[in-house]
């Protein structure tokens, strides 16, 4: 039961909460107050560092809050490999992940809980987010049987969002330590299988920019398309998301000639606005008005999300 000021009776499960991170030491730190500042209070936090050498290790230990735990490696092994590490070490009943440059609204931990709670079949309980700039998510969540919403990439899987029972992770296997992105989805789709999920509509993580993360690598981003499409069928639209992803992602690294036949080929399965424009964007073969363009198509986007928000 909750009670007036946001908390509540009874026995609380622990939440252990991992974040990974890398020579974030910019942006670190604003993740974890968001955490350690949560209305519900029974939790853990795990840091995983993969051997920083800025400044992440002295903001890290500057945190004199006992709930924090600072387990540091030697080098990265990437993101997929140290969210695992903080799952293994995890003592929490639930699990939960924040990025380094993401930020949690203080009741996140307590709404995701309670829905947890009230839907005691659920193994997964996800939440709306905005983006740093203020532009609402574009895409909507939904509760119970989501496999299919998945498999169509219709609703949000960013780790930033998700409350996990252990067992259903531990039972799934963890996140897949040999994608380079898209782990976040593919975890989903391997949850979904097994479990419903519960959805909070209410944007309760600010997603920050990625700060040129291993998803803004072009080779990252078709490495893991060409892999997810051996290991799963999936409907065409998904396939050309994927492909438009690593087709922009190309032309954004000023490879536009590399781009071009993952955009083309987007197209060929399904028509994407995006994925038309980008097209378009580059064959005047030039980087910089490449930027230009997709900067004011997002201009744009971003204003249209906030008239909707």
């Amino acid at each position: 039961m909750t009670t007036g000021d946001g908390e509540s009776s009874g026995e609380e499960p622990t939440v252990s909460v991992v974040l990974p991170t890398y020579n974030r030491g910019d942006v670190v730190g604003d993740a974890i107050e968001s955490v350690l500042d949560q209305s519900y209070r029974n939790l853990e936090l795990l840091v995983v560092d993969g051997g920083s050498t800025d400044e992440t290790p002295a903001v890290v230990e500057s945190v004199t809050d006992p709930r924090l735990r600072y387990l540091r490696g030697d080098e990265p092994e990437g993101v997929s490999a140290a969210r695992n590490v903080g799952v293994r070490a995890a003592e929490g009943e639930l699990v939960a992940f924040v990025d380094s440059d993401d930020r949690w609204r203080r009741g996140k931990l307590r709404k995701q809980v309670d829905a947890l709670r009230a839907e005691p079949n659920c193994g997964v309980v996800y939440c709306g987010m905005e983006k740093s700039h203020g532009e609402p998510m574009t895409r909507d969540g939904r509760s119970g049987d989501v496999l299919e919403a998945l498999r169509r990439l219709s609703i949000p899987t960013y780790t930033s969002l998700l409350l996990v029972a252990r067992e259903a992770l531990n039972r799934c296997g963890g996140f897949d330590e040999r994608l380079p992105c898209f782990e976040d989805w593919e975890l989903c789709l391997r949850l979904a299988r097994r479990h419903a999920f519960a959805y909070v509509d209410e944007p309760l993580v600010v997603k920050g920019d990625g700060g040129g993360g291993v998803s803004a690598d072009p080779e990252n981003v078709a490495a893991a398309y060409r892999r997810i499409r051996r290991e799963y069928d999936l409907p065409a639209e998904t396939r050309a998301q994927f492909l438009a992803d690593a087709g922009t992602t190309y032309c954004e690294d000023g490879r536009l000639r590399e781009g071009r036949p993952y955009l083309r080929r987007s197209l060929e399965l399904d028509f994407r606005p995006n994925a038309a424009a980008a097209l378009a964007f580059s064959l005047p073969g030039s980087p910089a008005l490449f930027d230009a363009l997709m900067e004011r198509l997002y201009a744009v986007e971003r204003a249209a999300g906030r008239l909707r928000g």
